[in-house]
């Protein structure tokens, strides 16, 4: 269904967390069951054929039926909750729910497990929570280049724009600026995370195209604090959450005009055992005293901030 939904193989394989050629055995192997062709190929990607839309018609209703299914066969006293974020948030908003559900639901807090998944990739956390892995995300999804297809579940906007900050080393000349222009950045070199949400480096290389120039992508990093290392050293210079904390010689910066920008959704699934009114209440809290703790980020946010309570 997603490569259905999105009309790419490569980005398909991105978001469920696969390798390209993983996927095409496993859609040939499914082609192979069937007798027929489920996709036809072009350069430009992958079109559905007829029978892949009667097939694919199918396959909702089956997974549309499961969910029915683990809604009326979950227990009612459900023992724990499992949240997902794609960023930094989480580790605000559980210590803050645990907090909250002792004192207006303390029998409900008493036999609850609140538990966390991060993962950079929306996509990632949205088939968690189709698959019955999670039941509630934090999506933080690109502004012009969403990703994460979350239409299946009940969903409300917290913060409609989030600014995405360039992190850079302490010593860059840059860094003394309280605001960075994007085409002051053409001749660096850039260190991604191959694992993120790709609308991120889609929507930096729309921006940069705009200003007449390529990202030069000359590293990648799934490691955190190895990625933090390049960009102190000076090496190159990344895209990075306005949440990030400055610190071992980085420094972070917003972009003048928010070129690149992204909303964070909060999504949950019917048989999540927290309401969604607390839970939207606790990311909202949450959001706010992050923002607060990051001079950086609290001077952007005076100015340009909302969140939609």
């Amino acid at each position: 269904m997603t490569v259905a939904d999105y009309g790419s193989i490569t980005k398909a394989a991105v978001l469920l967390g696969m390798s390209q050629p993983s996927l095409t055995a496993q859609l040939q192997r499914i082609e192979r069951s069937v007798g027929e062709s489920v996709f036809s190929r072009s350069r430009t990607g992958v079109e559905i054929t007829a029978f892949g839309r009667s097939l694919l018609a199918k396959a909702r209703s089956v997974l549309h039926e499961m969910d029915d299914l683990l809604v009326t066969t979950t227990p009612k006293h459900r023992r724990e909750i499992i949240l997902g974020d794609a960023g930094l948030l989480l580790s605000a908003v559980v210590p803050r729910l645990i907090a909250e559900l002792a004192e207006v639901d303390p029998e409900l807090a008493a036999r609850l497990t609140v538990r966390a998944h991060m993962d950079p990739a929306a996509g990632e956390l949205i088939t968690m929570m189709r698959t019955g892995r999670l039941d509630a995300a934090i999506i933080s999804d690109v502004i012009d280049f969403e990703t994460a297809d979350n239409h299946d579940f009940k969903r409300v906007t917290i913060v409609p724009l989030e600014p995405v900050f360039i992190g850079l080393s302490e010593r860059h000349p840059l860094a003394a600026r309280t605001e960075i222009d994007l085409a002051d950045l053409a001749d660096e070199a850039w260190i991604v995370n191959p694992q993120d949400n790709p609308g991120w480096l889609m929507s930096l290389r729309a921006a940069c195209a705009r200003l007449g120039f390529e990202p030069r992508i000359a590293y990648e990093s799934n490691h955190m604090a190895g990625a933090r290392a390049f960009v102190g050293s000076g090496q190159c210079v990344a895209i990075s959450d306005p949440m990030s904390m400055e610190g071992n010689n980085v420094v972070f910066r917003p972009l003048i005009g928010d070129p690149v920008r992204g909303r964070i959704d909060l999504s949950w699934v019917d048989r999540c055992p927290v309401s969604p009114g607390l839970l939207r209440k606790v990311v909202t809290e949450a959001y706010q005293n992050m923002v607060s703790r990051n001079a950086t980020y609290q001077r952007w946010w005076s100015e340009r901030g909302l969140i939609l309570a």
